[in-house]
């Protein structure tokens, strides 16, 4: 059997757009619940920034500039984001393949138990939390207050202090 190059490009194309359209048939149900959760983790990076501009502020009326240095942000550190996103994504599509896979049909799971709707769940409750904590260190807001009592305070983190300290 004799194949040309364009048969075989054709063929390559044709096997390429089908596993395209496999994945994009296997993730467009978790796109909404992935904008969801890029918009909440990108929430807590602006949250984080305020944080690190408020630090920023007390710190340089101290005179501390390796405290004003520390709290300053970089491309490291966005990338962490990037990194938080990728695992988010992962988790999504984990939890769809188990849906798919493991628990649609499974005998003692509530039948409108959805794995991706509960993973979305999770990382929008970690990420909400960890803008409350943003939020209320360096504020001298009331509410802040209260909930510094429960919530962990990052000045020390964004500071590169020891949590002993």
């Amino acid at each position: 059997m004799n194949c040309t190059s364009t048969e075989i490009l054709t063929l390559l194309k044709s096997i390429a757009a089908g596993a395209a359209g496999v994945i994009w048939a296997f993730t467009a149900p978790i796109v909404p619940y992935a904008e969801l959760c890029t918009f909440v983790v990108f929430l807590d990076y602006f949250s984080a920034r305020q944080l690190g501009r408020r630090l920023r502020r007390k710190m340089s009326d101290g005179g501390e500039k390796d405290a004003v240095a520390a709290a300053s942000f970089s491309s490291a550190r966005f990338g962490r984001v990037i990194s938080t996103l990728v695992r988010v994504y992962l988790a999504l599509v984990l939890a769809a393949a188990i849906q798919n896979l493991v628990v649609e049909g499974m005998a003692g799971i509530p039948t409108g138990f959805n794995c991706v709707k509960f993973v979305t769940g999770v990382v929008c409750f970690r990420q909400l939390m960890s803008v409350l904590e943003n939020e209320s260190t360096c504020s001298d807001a009331a509410w802040a207050r209260r909930a510094r009592r429960y919530l962990i305070d990052k000045s020390a983190r964004y500071l590169g202090l020891d949590d002993n300290d």
